[in-house]
């Protein structure tokens, strides 16, 4: 296994790899990009094509071309691998040692796939389904849509079903296991299907791997007359969380819509299967389905992959909705762009203006509006602001969202604008939203990520910072080695432990290459080389400029070091001078004014 990780290694190049999820720019030796994996307007994203690795100076992630993709698409190291095989063209040997759980996995996803084939031709091909295959056809849903979606039907008697999982092989024990079917007495003990008489949507992940479904309960007349339906069933049903199945993970149509996302850089976000499928079937594809009005993070961070923008197509009155809430301050917190399609009055959802007005569906597209004007303008409209109870209503249900606007001057211009659609004092208004400004934030803010110049600063009073800034003007010069033994005193005094051994290797070098110096180092220091590695190929100095720094940088760091001397020298010294031994007290005195005289011509040198 190993060997065949190093063999992908050596046929991918990372920069090649990398490219295919972020736009790359060359800077001198490396390429840049903004963050994937947090929010930020100025690149910090970094990847080397000397050492094949990448690192964010923002967030901190980084690591290889596997680290990549198991970070970036959210799957463990053995997708990560097939994944990469499959661009690298090697052929991976099938290891005998497959954990229980992988295997267990493969096998419930193997008979999704067979449950949505199974269901989806008894839709299109199979009398069982004509009554089902009539209703979605009169929704206006083309056979090219219901094949893409692989929308099925299944059957009111299960045991067709059954018979065809069985005959394949699998156990009771791994069918219920998928969710989709179990034993109940209401079926007299019998093995049932969640989703019998129902419409069935299956839900795949952004690998296209089928983990669940979703069933919609047919109007009565095309209901099958062999079964017999309870009336309080639920309009939608999904499948149950299971092993592979995790309902807060979920976006439908992803796996179909993720390219259009990325190109356009936006997301429109609706609630339900035929709002999506409607307008993906004129065109629009840049959509996925919550299943609902709230966001959970990991969509939102499944998301943040392939835009910073979102569009809300949601329910007109999810601005009620405290889940909603609690969505729109997370994505805001984590630097979306959150606009609203407004249908107004004339259609309730995307499904039925995609069927109904197309154009007109298309134009508000292309209008959206700004999430904290829809919220101020939707809820004006729905409470009278000519009362004192309009008023009331109107603050209680916009400000607990305004409050929570993470940009200070953004949330203050909306409290002025609040104010004047009810007609208020901005005054006014901004006492009454410091009611909950002091609210405890729905989800925590988090910290501003560290600068690269924070991690790295020669003017740092840290040793340690000192003598990375030094490594990196050194590692940045087209001949590291050769200006280190130029540089060697200063080197040999360093006092970092982890740099140490870095600083050891490349005075004992005769020549440099990155990943052969890399490989050279121990485990546990090889962080710390890639790190400074990356700084120096960023810094781009002319040779003179490159010359100065390090000069400076050498005196800042001889300087420290003779400051710390002095000090350690002059609490022994005041210690002897309480104790009265004179003969010590004479040589530590001439030490230390030896090191003071050395301090002083260091200090009146010109760089």
């Amino acid at each position: 296994m190993d060997n065949q990780v190093e063999e992908i290694k050596q046929k991918l190049d990372i920069v090649n790899v990398i490219s295919k999820y972020l736009p790359l720019k060359k800077r001198g030796r490396h390429f840049l990009a903004n963050c994937p994996f947090h929010n930020e307007k100025t690149p910090s994203f970094t990847v080397s094509p000397e050492l094949q690795i990448y690192k964010c100076f923002g967030c901190g992630k980084g690591g290889d071309v596997f680290t990549f993709i198991q970070d970036y698409e959210h799957v463990d190291f053995k997708d990560a691998l097939e994944t990469l095989a499959a661009q690298a063209g090697v052929a991976l040997i099938k290891n005998a040692q497959i954990s229980q759980a992988e295997s267990h996995h493969k096998r419930l996803i193997e008979i999704n796939h067979h449950v949505a084939r199974f269901y989806n031709y008894i839709l299109t091909s199979h009398p069982l389904g004509q009554s089902a295959l009539k209703y979605i056809q009169g929704r206006g849903i083309t056979d090219q849509t219901i094949k893409l979606f692989q929308i099925g039907y299944s059957p009111a008697e299960p045991r067709l079903i059954l018979n065809y999982l069985q005959k394949k092989g699998y156990q009771p024990s791994e069918l219920t296991a998928t969710g989709s079917f179990g034993f109940s007495q209401y079926y007299a003990g019998r093995f049932y299907d969640r989703f019998q008489d129902r419409l069935v949507f299956p839900l795949a992940d952004f690998r296209d791997r089928v983990l669940g479904f979703s069933g919609r309960v047919l109007p009565p007349e095309y209901q099958s007359k062999s079964y017999s339906s309870r009336s309080d069933q639920a309009k939608y049903i999904n499948s149950p969380e299971t092993d592979i199945y995790h309902k807060g993970q979920m976006l439908f149509g992803l796996n179909l819509s993720k390219e259009a996302i990325r190109t356009q850089n936006q997301a429109i976000i609706v609630e339900g299967e035929f709002d999506l499928i409607s307008p993906y079937q004129l065109g629009i594809h840049n959509l996925v389905a919550l299943k609902g009005t709230a966001f959970t993070a990991e969509q939102l961070q499944l998301l943040h992959r392939y835009t910073d923008s979102l569009v809300l197509a949601l329910d007109s009155d999810f601005a009620g909705n405290s889940a909603a809430k609690r969505s729109i301050e997370l994505a805001d917190q984590m630097g979306f762009d959150l606009q609203v399609l407004d249908l107004g009055t004339t259609y309730k959802d995307p499904d039925e203006a995609a069927k109904a007005d197309p154009e007109f569906l298309k134009g508000q597209l292309a209008h959206t509006i700004p999430v904290w004007d829809f919220l101020i303008r939707s809820t004006v409209a729905r409470f009278s602001a000519d009362t004192i109870r309009g008023k009331s209503q109107i603050l209680s249900t916009v400000l607990p969202f305004l409050a929570k606007i993470s940009n200070l001057v953004i949330r203050h211009d909306y409290y002025r604008s609040l104010a004047n659609e009810i007609g208020s004092g901005y005054d006014s208004v901004l006492q009454e939203a410091q009611k909950y400004e002091g609210q405890k934030s729905a989800t925590p803010h988090l910290p501003p990520p560290p600068s690269v110049s924070a991690s790295i600063d020669p003017a740092s009073p840290s040793f340690s910072r000192s003598e990375e800034y030094l490594l990196s003007l050194i590692f940045s010069a087209r001949n590291p080695v050769k200006v280190a033994q130029k540089h060697q005193s200063v080197l040999s005094s360093f006092t970092s432990v982890r740099l140490k051994p870095i600083v050891e290797a490349l005075l004992a070098a005769s020549e440099f290459d990155p990943r052969q110096f890399q490989a050279g180092l121990p485990a546990e220091i090889r962080p710390s080389f890639e790190q400074i590695f990356l700084v120096a190929t960023g810094l781009n100095l002319e040779p003179h400029r490159r010359s100065f720094e390090i000069r400076k940088t050498s005196v800042q760091i001889i300087t420290a070091q003779l400051k710390q001397k002095l000090a350690s020298l002059g609490a022994q010294i005041a210690r002897l001078e309480a104790g009265g031994n004179q003969s010590q007290m004479a040589e530590l005195e001439r030490d230390y004014n030896t090191i003071l005289s050395q301090l002083s011509k260091l200090q009146s040198q010109k760089l």
